[in-house]
């Protein structure tokens, strides 16, 4: 029975600096100086200043105050003014056909610094595609994967499975050369045909007739439409860090194999079919922008380079990004759930749906002496709250008492050896046919709400990054 009790996971917060109140350190910084400039105004100019200085210091404090979304309106007004920007100078749209300068932007935004690299891997003497950040200087290199489902499995293989995984990010930690890592599940809809026809075909022709009758009639009876699940792990390195610090991209290369080759995903749940190739990384980037492509055969993705493998034109909006005839929405993560959960909390937003939809988990696991910084300074800003609220004689929230014990929590299991892990997530969901965007919308909305307390919001005027760090090229805002 024991075996069979349910485990709940949870204790995430979100990270706070040091503010007044609710506020962190940026509101409270702007909230001051707004309250400050008509003081300074009237004893400089004169009481006659308050009828223009007060206006504009209240509408200040409201935008660093108020918030939609958990984003503050200030946050949200500078980035629609960056965007607007960006929009002046067509920064925001792209046209491949129509560069001047022919492969000196082969891709889109933040795609443009990146080149592909096919390098021979020694370990299976395969060849293996690795995705080289010119600007940064980071690789990433990617494993293709086979999760396991959990639903015939019992509570306690599954609680090994999550612990395993938790020991693979721990081990992330002593890597100094490895900056994030990034987990995606891609649920694509697809005819039960497809599946029919690749069961029939793999009927072994001395199998027993019973089994044989027995397969035939549970393909019969199989609902009409399935799901291709395509799943892989991407690790975004540093090779520049490392001990040996690499001369040149074939050393930097060899390094980030040497990283891939500590994971270990045995236990966890999930197996490594191979190391992605360049041919895979041109399908998986090739896919998104262009649906139509996913399914292209092995010879025609292998034809294309990677300048190809982008899309032709490219739109970015507020709330959608369109790409070669399709439309793209993205979804960030706002808040964590605030109770513990259990380990099938994604699965309503992982099922699949009429419309295609891609689940990116980002991690960046923090070396040992960063997360004891970073629980020392989260405890300092409680610290701060709290004597702020005692000298203003307000009493905390059961909301604020609860992140202080979090707070501490979380502060107790780093002292005692525990690792500390920022994470993410990024959801994405296309159509080909603009006129079914809002039931796209609606359907993933409504998957989100189901998924345990998880809450996403719109990546407001960042559509087109949130679409990118979901493809296996090693685009990833945490590292």
């Amino acid at each position: 029975m024991s075996e069979d009790r349910a485990q709940l996971y949870g204790g995430w917060r979100r990270s706070k600096s040091m503010g007044v109140g609710l506020l962190n350190t940026g509101q409270t910084v702007v909230v001051i100086a707004a309250a400050l400039v008509p003081i300074g105004a009237a004893n400089v100019v004169g009481l006659g200043s308050l009828p223009v200085t007060l206006p504009l210091a209240l509408v200040v404090i409201v935008l660093a105050v108020w918030q939609r979304d958990g984003v503050p309106l200030m946050g949200l007004l500078i980035g629609w003014a960056r965007w607007q920007l960006a929009a002046l100078k067509g920064e925001t749209s792209y046209r491949g056909v129509f560069l001047p300068h022919p492969r000196a932007l082969d891709l889109p935004g933040l795609l443009a610094p990146t080149k592909l690299l096919r390098v021979e891997d020694a370990a299976s003497d395969r060849r293996v595609g690795l995705v080289w950040n010119q600007r940064s200087g980071q690789m990433s290199a990617t494993l293709l994967l086979s999760p396991g489902g959990a639903l015939l499995a019992s509570r306690g293989q599954v609680s090994n499975w999550v612990s395993s995984w938790g020991d693979t990010l721990a081990a992330l930690a002593n890597e100094d050369t490895v900056d994030a890592a990034t987990v995606t599940l891609q649920i694509t809809p697809s005819s039960g045909t497809a599946l029919s026809q690749h069961v029939r075909g793999r009927l072994a022709p001395g199998a027993p007739d019973s089994a044989k009758a027995l397969t035939r009639e549970l393909v019969d009876n199989a609902p009409r439409s399935s799901a291709q699940l395509t799943a892989w792990m991407t690790l975004v390195t540093s090779p520049a860090r490392a001990a040996d610090r690499p001369d040149n991209p074939v050393d930097a290369a060899a390094e980030t194999l040497r990283r891939l080759d500590g994971i270990d995903l045995s236990g966890a749940g999930a197996d490594i079919l191979r190391r992605a190739t360049d041919t895979d990384l041109v399908r998986l980037v090739r896919g998104a922008f262009h649906p139509q492509d996913a399914d292209a055969s092995e010879a025609e993705m292998r034809a294309l380079t990677w300048d190809q493998a982008g899309p032709t034109a490219a739109d970015e909006g507020a709330t959608e990004y369109e790409h070669d005839g399709a439309v793209s929405v993205s979804w960030v993560l706002r808040e964590a759930p605030r109770r513990p959960v259990s380990y099938d909390v994604l699965l309503p937003l992982l099922a699949p749906g009429r419309y295609p939809r891609r689940v990116t988990l980002g991690y960046r696991v923090l070396p040992t002496e960063e997360a004891a910084a970073v629980v020392e300074r989260e405890l300092s800003a409680g610290d701060a709250r709290e004597e702020y609220r005692r000298r203003t004689q307000r009493t905390a929230t059961r909301r604020e008492r609860a992140d202080a014990d979090a707070a501490a929590r979380t502060a107790d299991e780093e002292a005692y050896g525990a690792g500390l892990v920022q994470w993410t997530i990024y959801v994405t969901t296309t159509v080909l046919d603009r006129a079914e965007l809002s039931a796209a919308r609606r359907e993933t909305e409504q998957a989100a709400k189901r998924a345990g307390g998880l809450r996403f919001r719109f990546a407001y005027h960042g559509q087109a990054a949130c679409f990118t760090a979901g493809l296996p090229v090693g685009v990833h805002p945490l590292a």
